[in-house]
C-alpha cells in the first residue's frame, strides 16, 4: 500500500486550476476581489475528496493569518472519569464552534504532560479552551503569544478569560433546601483525594457549608474537612455516630458512592437520610433513584466558553480579560425529604 499523501499541486493539476484557487476554495476564502464559478468550485471539492487530500496543518499555520483551528487542553485530567461535567462541556462547546461562520476544526488533547512542559500543539491555533487547568508553562506561552484562550471551571491569567459556575450560590441552595425540610444535622462529604488539587470549588463549597451552618445556628458534623476515602466509613461516622440526617456531597460520584453505601448498611434514602450532590443533568439522569442535585449547567458553560472564545478571536485589538459566572440551580429528585423525627 502506498504511503504517498496527495498535495495541493495534485489537486490543482487534476482540477485544472491554480494552487491559489484550490487553497481559497478549500479554505472558504471566496470574496475580497476573488470569485470562482460554481462549477469550478465544485470540481475542486470533488477532486480533493477523490484524492482524499488533507491540508498540511503545520505548513498552513506558518502562512495563514487564521488557521481556523481550536485546541481544547486538559483532557487527560478532566475527561478521565465517566459522566463528569467536562464531557458535556466539550460536546456543547464543539457544537457552537462547528456552527460558527466558516466553522472551526477542534482537537482535544488527551496526553499527560509534565508540570514543566507545554500543552500547546505543534501547529498554530486560533484559540484555546482549557478544561479547569493546564501547566504554568502553557499559560505563560498563551500570555506571551496573545493567543485567545478561555478557561472553563477554573482561573485564567491576566490575558485570558474564564467561565465558572457559582459554587458558593449552589452550596447555599443545597443547605437552605435541607434546612427548609427541617434538617438540623447536616454533614458535608468532600471529594476523593484524586480530585484536581487546588481547584477553587474545593474551598468555595466547603467554606460555604461552614458559613451556612453557622448562620443557621447549626453544628458542623465531623469529617467535613477530610477527603472521602470510604463512603461506608463516612456514613458510620457522620450518620450512625454523629446523628446526621442529611448529607451534601461534593460531586455526583461521591453522592452515588454514599447512596450505595447507605443501601448496603440498611439506611434508607431519603427515608432515613437525605442526600444532595453537585452534578450535571446528564450524569444524574443515569442514577436510580434520582439524586437531588445542584445543576452546574455544563451545557451552558460549554456554550458560553465557545461564544466567548469566538468573540476574542474576532477582536482586532488585544482582548480584555473577562470572567463569566453562571447561575446554578437546585433540581429536586427522589433523594431528599423531611427528617423522620420532624
Amino acid at each position: 500500500m502506498s504511503n504517498y499523501a496527495p498535495t495541493l499541486d495534485d489537486v490543482a493539476t487534476r482540477a485544472g486550476v491554480s494552487k491559489s484557487t484550490v487553497s481559497r476554495v478549500l479554505n472558504n476564502k471566496i470574496g475580497n476581489g476573488f470569485s470562482v464559478r460554481d462549477e469550478v468550485r465544485q470540481r475542486v471539492l470533488d477532486v480533493a475528496e477523490t484524492l482524499n487530500y488533507r491540508p498540511n496543518l503545520i505548513a498552513q499555520s506558518l502562512t495563514n493569518q487564521q488557521i481556523r483551528m481550536i485546541s481544547i487542553l486538559g483532557g487527560a485530567h478532566a475527561l478521565g472519569d465517566l459522566g463528569n461535567i467536562y464531557q458535556t462541556i466539550v460536546n456543547s462547546a464543539t457544537r457552537i464552534l462547528d456552527s460558527a461562520p466558516g466553522r472551526f476544526d477542534v482537537t482535544v488533547d488527551m496526553s499527560r504532560h509534565k508540570p514543566d512542559s507545554s500543552e500547546l500543539p505543534a501547529w498554530r491555533v486560533d484559540g484555546v479552551i482549557i478544561l479547569a487547568k493546564c501547566t504554568t508553562v502553557t499559560v505563560s506561552q498563551l500570555e506571551q503569544t496573545k493567543i485567545p484562550y478561555v478557561v472553563v471551571n477554573g482561573p485564567c491569567g491576566p490575558g485570558g478569560s474564564s467561565v465558572v459556575p457559582d459554587d458558593v450560590g449552589g452550596t447555599r441552595q443545597a443547605i437552605r433546601h435541607l434546612v427548609e425540610l427541617g434538617h438540623r444535622r447536616i454533614a458535608y462529604a468532600g471529594p476523593a483525594m484524586s480530585y484536581l488539587a487546588g481547584h477553587s470549588s474545593l474551598a468555595d463549597r466547603h467554606n460555604t457549608y461552614l458559613s451556612e451552618m453557622s448562620q443557621n445556628g447549626l453544628e458542623v458534623i465531623p469529617g467535613h474537612d477530610k477527603p472521602l476515602e470510604s463512603a461506608a466509613e463516612f456514613i458510620e461516622s457522620a450518620v450512625v455516630k454523629s446523628g446526621a440526617t442529611a448529607i451534601v456531597a461534593y460531586g455526583h460520584m461521591e453522592g452515588l458512592n454514599i447512596m450505595q453505601a447507605a443501601h448496603t448498611l440498611g439506611i434508607a434514602v431519603p427515608g432515613q437520610l437525605s442526600l444532595v450532590c453537585f452534578c450535571d443533568e446528564y450524569a444524574n439522569s443515569v442514577m436510580s433513584p434520582g439524586l437531588t442535585f445542584i445543576d452546574l449547567g455544563s451545557k451552558a458553560m460549554g456554550r458560553a466558553a465557545a461564544a466567548l472564545l469566538l468573540k476574542k478571536i474576532k477582536q482586532s485589538k488585544e482582548p480584555e480579560s473577562e470572567c463569566i459566572k453562571l447561575d446554578v440551580k437546585l433540581v429536586l429528585r427522589e433523594s431528599t425529604a423531611p427528617p423522620v423525627d420532624k
